[in-house]
């Protein structure tokens, strides 16, 4: 059996503003949620029970307001071309 792609749930730990090489970006931390109830978080947990994603966006893109901590988001990986 092939997949086509992987889907996790993340909780945003972590948004604060960086400077890289002198312009303003705004760090994201994405953690693996976790639960031993019977949630859909409990599925994802024993699915993909960790995992971590850091990403630096540009300050004054659409992007950068888009994350907010302690928020849930889905993540799907699907395989990108060269």
């Amino acid at each position: 059996m092939s997949i086509t792609s992987v889907r996790a749930k993340m909780i945003c730990n972590t948004l604060f503003g960086a400077d890289q090489n002198g312009r303003g970006v705004n760090k994201v931390a994405l953690g693996a949620v976790y639960s031993n109830d019977q949630s859909e978080n409990a599925d994802f947990t024993k699915y993909t029970p960790w995992g971590s994603c850091e990403m630096g966006i540009t300050e004054g893109t659409p992007a950068a307001t888009f994350f907010k901590p302690g928020k849930k988001y889905y993540v799907t990986f699907t395989e990108a071309p060269d």
